[in-house]
Order: structure tokens, then sequence, then C-alpha cells
């Protein structure tokens, strides 16, 4: 099927009707029926249509196999979701792009692409589409306008999730990793109630600053208590001493006098 079928062919092609016949075409699309001719002839070199002459009568309009194809290939397309796509076309209709040259050449695709695509919007009224004098008028509904200032609906946004769900390849979720420090250490409470901070336990090998002050003052107290010792003991060697030395000379004494017989 060639792709230099447009949305004007697609739209003049799905006008036709099995009792159409080429006189009376041109009041289906409003055009003269001069425009119309053209249309079908378009139609014609495109192998979309074929006519058949009856001699006398008017000349018959057939849809070729071809032409039905593409029909049936539009209709399905129909059924789609919307998609970015839909949103850049509606996007630059907004923007004021009325006519089919001036959209494909900002949207910038193929022209059957881009016919399969304006004929969906048509068809789920996000756009209208009317055909005078032989050429192609686009406008955007209400529900196209609104659609293209709130960009992608969540249903679409949402497609990508769901198919990846549905095709098995859901994401996985972390294994939960077991907390044994959490299970293994004590309650905070009971531990600050029976260890002593870090704070207040000085490293091993270390003596508390407070101890280290109290210390030197203790020291002092005791050498002067040993000194207070020393000198009452040195005084009561000396005292014994000195009884002894004088108990011994009171003997001396004594024995001399009784020796002389004073005594």
């Amino acid at each position: 099927m060639p792709n230099e079928i447009n949305f004007m062919d697609l739209t003049v092609l799905k006008r036709i009707k099995p009792d159409t016949t080429v006189e009376k075409f041109g009041g289906l699309i409003n055009s003269s029926f001069f425009d119309a001719s053209n249309a079908l002839g378009t139609l014609k070199l495109k192998g979309l249509v074929d006519f058949t002459t009856y001699v006398p009568g008017q000349n018959a309009i057939s849809i070729t196999e071809m032409g039905k194809k593409l029909l049936e290939e539009a209709d399905s397309k129909e059924k789609m979701p919307f998609d970015q796509l839909d949103l850049a076309i509606l996007t630059q209709l907004s923007t004021g792009k009325r006519n089919l040259a001036d959209l494909s050449t900002a949207v910038n695709i193929s022209s059957k692409d881009l016919a399969m695509h304006l004929y969906k919007l048509s068809e789920q009224q996000y756009l209208s589409a009317d055909i005078r004098n032989g050429a192609m008028d686009m406008s955007l509904t209400e529900k196209g306008f609104m659609q293209a200032k709130a960009g992608m609906p969540q249903q679409a946004q949402a497609q990508p999730q769901q198919q990846v769900q549905s095709a098995g390849q859901a994401p996985k979720q972390p294994t939960p990793v077991p907390n044994v420090q959490a299970q293994q250490a004590p309650p905070a409470a009971n531990t600050a109630a029976t260890a002593p901070s870090a704070a207040t336990v000085p490293p091993q090998g270390q003596t508390a600053p407070q101890e280290q002050m109290t210390h030197p003052a203790e020291d002092k107290e005791i050498a002067e208590m040993q000194k207070q010792l020393s000198s009452q003991q040195v005084k009561k060697s000396g005292k014994t001493i000195y009884y002894v030395v004088a108990a011994v000379i009171i003997i001396i004494i004594l024995a001399a006098l009784f020796a002389k017989g004073v005594l």
C-alpha cells in the first residue's frame, strides 16, 4: 500500500457509499463537481477506487481491495489507546496549524502514519475535519484542546507498567535483611543503666582527672603522718634509753654503797 496516502484521501474514501456516483459525490464532501472529480481522480491514481460506467446512466464508484484494506487498517488503529504521537499532533493543532500541509511539516512523519493518527483522533472526537471546495480544514474539539493542555492521560502513563506485569516481568522485591545487631544488642535503656558511660570511665592505664588532682594532697598528708610517727618513735626510743641509762647508774651507785657497807 503506497505511503503517499494522506488524511484527505482517507477522509474522502470513508465518504464513499455503495450507491455513491461521481455526479453526486460533490455534495458529500461540500465541494463542486470539479473539486470532487479531482479528489476521486487522486484516489483512482493511488489504486483505492474504481469507476463503473453505465450507458446511459451515471458513473458508479467502487472501492478496490487496496482501499478496503486501508479502511480496515484505519478502523483497527482507531481502537488503539492515546499515545505520544497523538499528543504531539494535538499540540501542533493547538498552535494554529489547521491545514494538512503545515501539520505534516511540523510533525514530520510519513503521510500514511499521520493519516492513521488523524483518523483515530477524529473518530475519538479529539478533532473535527471538514472538507470544503476540495480543501481540508482541521480544528480541535473541546476534548482535544483539554487533552493537549493536560498532556498524557494517567491511564496511558500507567500502561507500560501494566504490560510489564502482564508479561510476568514484575519488578523484584528486595529481600529483607534481618537486623542481627538489633536482635543481639540489649535495649538501650538497660545498657545505659548497667554500663558506665564512656565519659565517666577512663581508659585503661589512666586515672581520672579528679584522682590525679587529689593524689598529691593525699601524698603530702601521708608523708607528714609518717614524719610525725617517726619523730614520736625517736622520742620514745630516746626516753627509753634515758630511763635505762639512769636505771643502770642508780644500780651501780647502790652496788658501790652496799660494797662499802654504807647500806
